[in-house]
C-alpha cells in the first residue's frame, strides 16, 4: 500500500499528464519554487500547520502569496494539502514527484562530489560516461567536499560510485588491520 506522500505525488502527476501534459515542466518548476520558499521561510510552512488558524484563513494566505505566480494546479494542490493537514509532507511529495517526472522525461539526477572544483573538460567526460551508463539524459549537480581528499564520488538513484581518496585510504586501513589481526 503506497504511503500518503506517494499517493499525493501520483495524483498530481496523473492530473497534469492526463489533463495538460504540456504544462508538466511548469508544474515541476513551480513545485520546486514553492519548495525553495518553504525552505527559505520555514515559518510559512509552520503557519499552515497551526491548528488554531481556521482553514479558510490558511487558504487565503496561500492565495495571497501564490495566486497568479504559480500554476493553478500547484496552487490547488497546496490548498488540498493544507485542507488535509499534509503540508508537512510537501518535501517528500516533491521528492517522489521528481522521481515520476524524471522517469517520464527519461532523466537521471547525478551528483558528483569532488574535493575541489572540476574542470569543464572533466565534467563533460563524467556527464558523457553517465549518459552511456544510464542511457538517460543526465542532470549533473556538482558539489565540493574537501573531506574526500581527492577523486570523485558519483551518486544517482540508489547507486554510489566512490572513487575518492578517502574511501581508498579507509579500504587500505581495513586491509592492513585484517592482515595484522
Amino acid at each position: 500500500m503506497p504511503t500518503a506522500y506517494k499517493t499525493y505525488a501520483e495524483a498530481l502527476f496523473s492530473l497534469v499528464t492526463e489533463e495538460k501534459e504540456s504544462d508538466l515542466t511548469v508544474v515541476f518548476d513551480d513545485l520546486n519554487g514553492v519548495s525553495g520558499i518553504f525552505n527559505a521561510e520555514p515559518d510559512f510552512l509552520k503557519l499552515l500547520k497551526v491548528p488554531t488558524i481556521p482553514i479558510d484563513e490558511k487558504l487565503s494566505i496561500l492565495k495571497e502569496a501564490f495566486e497568479g505566480k504559480i500554476h493553478t494546479y500547484v496552487l490547488n494542490f497546496l490548498y488540498v494539502l493544507t485542507e488535509n493537514g499534509r503540508t508537512d509532507s510537501f518535501a517528500k511529495i516533491l521528492e517522489y514527484f521528481t522521481t515520476l517526472y524524471n522517469e517520464h522525461k527519461n532523466l537521471v539526477d547525478v551528483t558528483v562530489t569532488s574535493a575541489s572544483a572540476l574542470s569543464d573538460e572533466t565534467v563533460e567526460k563524467i556527464k558523457a560516461k553517465m549518459i552511456s551508463i544510464t542511457g538517460k539524459t543526465v542532470n549533473l549537480k556538482l558539489k565540493t567536499d574537501p573531506a574526500i581528499i581527492g577523486g570523485v564520488v558519483i551518486s544517482y538513484g540508489n547507486t554510489v560510485i566512490d572513487g575518492s581518496v578517502k574511501a581508498r585510504l579507509e579500504k587500505l586501513k581495513a586491509d592492513i588491520a585484517d592482515t595484522i589481526a
